[in-house]
């Protein structure tokens, strides 16, 4: 997919106290440029108002910067442009520190009556929330046209666009709540005024925007989330932003499981997707901190292999300078970054596996528990296959295998739609309670009738003579509940539970942990049923938080049996990472393999560090060609690899592997 954004973009952080003086003294707007451009940046976002409520160029909606005495953003703006570097403007939203001073009425308050965020002596949290159901929102909105207005802008960043659940209990929005029916008593009225309250915000302030410059860049920052509730996910906001930009600094509290997470629904959406990392050792404001170069190559050429355009966070100095040390080890990221982004751009990810969301969130949390989500990513990423986060509005037709998860809660209307993509050709691999309960005990597609959760928090899985090589010879544990189910005739049975003496409790237990196996029971662990394979355990949530490699080996083999001929096969580490993306240049087509290696290590408390590059060598690499490609070559070297070609796969070796490689099949 075209991005929104040339591909090497940074997000100018510059939220600066009005305690501190002289602001952008040392700001030179040729040095300011150059130093951009030479570290290979194409686009950046630069601030129009920051957290603390200050403005960074000659407002008469807001309030400037008290010690800033120059139109700093007008100025960063025009050495820009000189340059050819796109320009984008970032504001926010719910996090003014000024309004909160000056119109304390306008805060966001819990239902305690207590405003939200950060006390007058109280530090544990950084900032003060504002109510988008005030008249607040209409400051906003004024500011933001001015911008637009003033400055020949190339897009909006517009940050922290939420209440706080279940929502604010303000007097305005208390007052609004009875004139809508709405019960401010009830945390499900609540949220649902709330969520409107976030969507008619979005469209009022996009609407405006696109009336005085139509299709101008908008993003919505802190909107981004995985909802298998449709109707209260990301979907229905698309049409209020123009793209999606993913905010995953992975040493920042975020993670190396969040972006690959993420970004694998957001390909589905039909929007331009841009991840976000920073060049901070921790997270935003970490003056001094610079993550190794490593750890950025890994960062950026994972948001590349995803099909996505790249963003790096900084923090300019309150003075005006950019630093040097930060903008040379950007600059040896995106140098490398430019010299790949022909055999990216308007690239789109080949998926054949789509995993359907099973998380809904919480009335009350902004985000919810996705251990299910990330152990089905993890799996899937350390096998190398190519696959997609999906919702229940996807077209299942686009993928030969659909995952139900762990936990899927399904209606009539959902189990009828998975049955109709079996019946016309379709594989399927559902494991936990996916889709069973007891109002919709049998499901004959699948070939089970659940019964119950099984009565014990940890038992075993005894493998039958087709999964027995899979590993050796062993009833192995199982950490989460199973389901208790009954094969249909005609179902086979590929493995059985295997149940403990008892439950660990005071009274009942035996050495330190879970008792061991008493007995293999008749009910059955794994079945299939045609292309129909149901696992009784939930496995996806067992390797997110066990990590056990059975759970892997076992689901490796189920989705060999369901999907023997995948796009891509490559022998190496599980450490690997492999994508599959399709170009289609003028007059020609073009699938491009993706292939990284770097190693995340918990090397402090709370620190996943990337400081070396580990090579790979004579990584044999196949893909599954619609023809025999004219050419199979690495790029950028452009140095050809010497291929064979069976009738299905290119297969190929890669004689080394450092960091990221790309390799290319014009076909």
């Amino acid at each position: 997919m075209k991005g929104i954004f040339p591909y090497r973009h940074i997000h100018l952080d510059f939220h600066t106290s009005p305690l501190i003086p002289e602001i952008g003294v040392d700001f030179d707007a040729d040095e300011f440029a150059r130093t951009l451009a030479d570290a290979g940046v194409n686009s950046i976002c630069c601030f129009g108002k920051c957290h603390h409520g200050v403005s960074y160029y000659p407002t008469k909606v807001g309030v400037v910067h008290p010690h800033l005495r120059r139109d700093l953003l007008g100025e960063q703006i025009e050495a820009c442009h000189k340059r050819g570097i796109n320009v984008t403007v970032y504001t926010t939203v719910d996090w003014d520190e000024h309004a909160a001073d000056t119109h304390p009425e306008w805060r966001q308050v819990d239902r305690t009556g207590r405003p939200r965020g950060r006390g007058p002596v109280d530090n544990s949290e950084r900032w003060r929330f504002m109510c988008m159901g005030t008249p607040y929102a209409d400051y906003v909105i004024a500011q933001t046209e001015e911008i637009v207005r003033e400055y020949p802008i190339d897009g909006l960043f517009i940050d922290i666009t939420y209440q706080v659940p279940p929502g604010c209990y303000c007097n305005t929005c208390i007052a609004e709540m009875a004139r809508r029916g709405l019960d401010p008593l009830s945390d499900a009225d609540q949220r649902e005024y709330s969520l409107g309250v976030d969507r008619r915000f979005m469209a009022t302030l996009s609407g405006k925007v696109w009336r005085m410059r139509p299709g101008l860049p908008i993003f919505y920052n802190s909107r981004v989330r995985l909802n298998a509730d449709v109707d209260r996910g990301v979907p229905p906001e698309l049409q209020y932003q123009t793209h999606v930009e993913i905010e995953s600094l992975p040493s920042g509290g975020w993670g190396y499981n969040h972006f690959p997470l993420y970004v694998r629904y957001f390909q589905t959406q039909g929007k331009p997707h841009l991840g976000h990392t920073g060049r901070f050792h921790k997270s935003w404001a970490d003056f001094g901190g610079l993550k190794p170069k490593a750890a950025l190559e890994y960062e950026c050429f994972r948001m590349l292999a995803s099909g996505s355009t790249c963003c790096i966070g900084d923090q300019m100095h309150p003075k005006g300078r950019l630093d040097a040390g930060v903008y040379q080890r950007i600059g040896e990221v995106y140098r490398q970054v430019a010299d790949v982004e022909p055999w990216c751009d308007d690239s789109e990810p080949l998926a054949e596996i789509g995993v359907l969301l099973a998380t809904e969130i919480p009335l009350d949390q902004r985000v919810g528990d996705y251990a299910v989500e990330e152990g089905a990513m993890r799996l899937l990423l350390e096998l190398q296959h190519q696959y997609q986060f999906v919702d229940r509005n996807a077209d299942f037709g686009r993928y030969r295998l659909l995952i139900a998860p762990d936990s899927v809660r399904m209606d009539a209307a959902l189990r009828a739609k998975i049955d109709a993509y079996v019946e016309a050709g379709g594989s399927l691999l559902v494991t936990g309670e996916s889709g069973l309960s007891a109002d919709a005990a049998t499901w004959e597609t699948l070939g089970v009738t659940w019964e119950c959760a099984s009565p014990y928090d940890v038992e075993y899985l005894h493998l039958g003579d087709e999964l027995a090589d899979v590993a050796p010879p062993l009833d192995y544990v199982c950490y989460e509940r199973a389901q208790r189910v009954r094969a249909l005739p005609g179902t086979e049975v590929l493995a059985h539970v295997g149940e403990p003496y008892f439950n660990r409790t005071p009274f009942t237990y035996t050495s330190h942990q879970h008792a061991p196996i008493a007995r293999v029971l008749d009910a059955p662990a794994i079945t299939r049923r045609g292309r129909a394979v149901y696992c009784a355990f939930p496995l996806f949530r067992a390797y997110k938080l066990h990590g056990n490699q059975i759970y892997k080996q076992v689901i490796a083999r189920l989705i060999a049996g369901l999907l023997p001929d995948p796009l891509l096969r490559v022998t190496g580490p599980s450490t690997l990472e492999a994508t599959l993306l399709e170009q289609r240049p003028t007059g020609a087509r073009r699938w491009v393999a993706h292939l990284l290696h770097y190693i995340p290590q918990r090397r402090t408390p709370a620190l996943d560090i990337v400081e070396d590059v580990i090579p790979l060598h004579d990584l044999p690499l196949s893909v599954k060609t619609p023809s025999r490609p004219r050419r199979v070559y690495m790029a950028p070297q452009l140095v050809d690899l010497p291929f064979e070609w069976d009738g299905r796969y290119a297969s190929c070796v890669l004689p080394r592997l450092d960091g990221h490689q790309l390799v290319c099949y014009e076909v």
